[in-house]
C-alpha cells in the first residue's frame, strides 16, 4: 500500500509550494491541508517537530524541514538525482537557491528606508546576476536537454528554481 502523504502548510505559496509542485508532478496523491487562522496554527504549532511549517505527515509521522521534505519527495518519486552525487549536486542548487531567497527576505523585512534601497540594489545588481548566472551555465552543460539544470529530465531543483523566478517576477505567472 502507497504511503499516505499530508503537507500541512499555511494558505499561501510559500515554502510549502515547492513540495506541492514535486507532488503533482510526480502524480502522487496528497492531502494538501491549508492552516487559515491563528488559532488553528496555535493549536498545531506545539505538535510540529521544529514549531514551524511545513510538515509533511507520512502515514502519521512528522517529517519537518521544507528543503527536507521537498528533497525526500523528490526522491520517493523520481524527481531527484540517480546517484549519491547527483542528489548532493542537486542539493547544492538547492541550498545556492535558497540563499538568494535570504537576501530577498532580508530586503522585504528591512524597515530602514534607507538600509532598505541599499539592499534591494544589491540584491538587483549583484546577488540576482550572479545566482542567475550560476544557474544559466550550468542548464547549459551537464548533459542538460530542453533546459533542465541538471541531466535530460526536470528535478526538484528545476521546481525550486522557478519558485524563485516566480518570486522575482510574480506577473510572469499570472
Amino acid at each position: 500500500m502507497p504511503p499516505q502523504y499530508k503537507l500541512i502548510y499555511f494558505n499561501v505559496r510559500g515554502r510549502g509550494e515547492l513540495i506541492r509542485l514535486i507532488f503533482v508532478q510526480a502524480g502522487v496523491d496528497f492531502v494538501d491541508e491549508r492552516i487559515k487562522d491563528d488559532k488553528q496554527w496555535r493549536d498545531l504549532k506545539p505538535h510540529t517537530p521544529f514549531g514551524v511549517l511545513p510538515v509533511l505527515e507520512i502515514d502519521g509521522r512528522m517529517l519537518g524541514g521544507s528543503l527536507v521534505i521537498a528533497r525526500y519527495v523528490a526522491e520517493k518519486h523520481g524527481l531527484a538525482g540517480s546517484s549519491d552525487f547527483e542528489n548532493a549536486f542537486l542539493a547544492s542548487i538547492v541550498d545556492a537557491d535558497a540563499d538568494l531567497m535570504v537576501h530577498l527576505a532580508a530586503y522585504y523585512q528591512e524597515k530602514d528606508e534607507t538600509r532598505k534601497a541599499e539592499l534591494k540594489k544589491q540584491f538587483d545588481e549583484e546577488h540576482v546576476p550572479k545566482t542567475l548566472g550560476y544557474f544559466q551555465k550550468l542548464a547549459s552543460g551537464n548533459n542538460c536537454r530542453d533546459g533542465w539544470l541538471y541531466g535530460p529530465r526536470p528535478t526538484y531543483a528545476d521546481f525550486a528554481v522557478y519558485m524563485t523566478l516566480t518570486r522575482l517576477q510574480p506577473e510572469a505567472v499570472e
